[in-house]
């Protein structure tokens, strides 16, 4: 069990290219959101510090390709930051993994657009924070549905949407809003569009006060914008949705939960050691639940991996549409990992007792706890399940293990 534990389980497994400069880099972004960490929780506010190392780092242009001048970064490496920044603060590693998911969109369904080709390098160049305004109050939370519609006129567009959570909404440089193609166009006609921080106005109507993941400021806001039609995806938003959009934010959320069951099994670790210290070595009884918590990481660790290897490997193959049995394994994904990392955390605070239940104890574990209760609420469980319970009729099911 020892080479387990003193095993970093966020890690990518062996394999993986070289990469010092982006751990680095990634290890400087956890350092400064862990610092604020508790601040940015207590108030409630955005974790400015993260943000800026994330913006220092050149990590927001992850996803962007070499031959636009971006770094080109594999799924695999950008899940090992969203887990490394997530474990140091929940709030901060969501907000980077949003960031990316928007980012993968871009990367994979602009095309052949100048446009989207010179805003890639201009991610990069000048360290864009991309938002994203999926929801939209009066649909329900249905993120496949828009009320809004871009209206069309001649090489211009303008737009009206009232989204209900738009997370760091305020602090975003560009937005990437849905909307239905046009007035005349069904609920789920939808495109997407990108506007910049210059091509919109925001009215805040809603203000995020939330039990956790307080920092990501997801406040309700109307937005206004106005930009060229070249700044609408050509492809439909029903595509990137299903083979990029879902798929990436799956993975990138699960890795910024694990990260933060990970962050709460180390406390865990480091409580239980200085209990053994000090009762001259003799093993606390709670340590008798620490052989549990570690194999649940194992279980969740060996999940996200394979979930992480199978879309790499259909990423490879071009964006044509996902295979069925791999789009019900990427949804059965974000249930598994958003109640497995919560239930870890919640064995970890019975394990340490009032030692994790107090806010000024090293082994405080409250933040964790009220930052992935957020997961299995994050385009709802129930929801996927019942979606899912009709693609499992005619799912295959073949377990082999050659």
């Amino acid at each position: 069990m020892s080479a387990v534990m003193e095993r970093d389980l966020t890690s990518p497994t062996s394999g993986q290219r070289p990469a010092s400069d982006w751990r680095a880099a990634a290890t400087a972004i956890a350092t400064a959101a862990a610092r604020h960490a508790d601040e940015v929780d207590r108030e409630g506010r955005f974790p400015a510090e993260a943000v800026q190392a994330m913006r220092d780092s050149g990590l927001l242009g992850a996803w962007v390709p070499t031959e636009l001048g971006g770094p080109g970064h594999s799924l695999r490496e950008i899940a090992a930051m969203c887990a490394q920044i997530g474990a140091a603060c929940g709030a901060s590693g969501m907000i980077f993994a949003m960031h990316q998911i928007k980012l993968s969109s871009v990367v994979h369904h602009a095309g052949s657009s100048a446009w989207y080709r010179a805003f890639q390098q201009r991610v990069v160049k000048e360290a864009l924070l991309l938002g994203s305004v999926t929801s939209e109050v009066g649909v329900g939370g249905d993120i496949r549905r828009s009320i809004a519609a871009v209206q069309r006129d001649g090489d211009r567009f303008t737009l009206q949407k009232h989204g209900s959570v738009v997370s760091y909404g305020a602090y975003a440089d560009a937005l990437l809003i849905t909307a239905r193609a046009d007035e005349q166009a069904p609920p789920n006609g939808q495109v997407m569009v990108t506007v910049l921080k210059d091509q919109y106005q925001l009215e805040r109507t809603g203000q995020w006060d939330a039990m956790g993941m307080r920092g990501t400021c997801s406040d309700a806001f109307m937005i206004r914008a106005e930009a060229p039609a070249e700044q609408i995806f050509e492809a439909p938003f029903a595509d990137i949705i299903a083979n990029t959009m879902l798929p990436v934010s799956h993975i990138l959320w699960a890795s910024v939960w694990f990260g933060i069951a990970n962050s709460a099994l180390l406390r865990v670790r480091a409580h239980l050691r200085a209990a053994m210290k000090a009762a001259g070595g003799n093993l606390p009884a709670a340590a008798t639940q620490l052989p549990d918590l570690v194999a649940q990481m194992q279980l969740l660790h060996a999940r996200l991996q394979s979930a992480i290897s199978r879309f790499e490997a259909a990423l490879a193959t071009g964006n044509g549409p996902l295979p069925m049995s791999l789009t019900t394994d990427l949804t059965l994904l974000k249930s598994t990992m958003s109640e497995g990392c919560l239930a870890v955390v919640q064995q970890s605070l019975s394990t340490v007792g009032f030692a994790g239940y107090r806010t000024e104890s090293p082994a405080a574990l409250g933040r964790h706890l009220r930052d992935l209760h957020s997961a299995p609420l994050m385009i709802n469980n129930a929801r996927l399940i019942e979606t899912m319970s009709s693609f499992l009729l005619l799912d295959p099911l073949q377990f082999g293990l050659a």
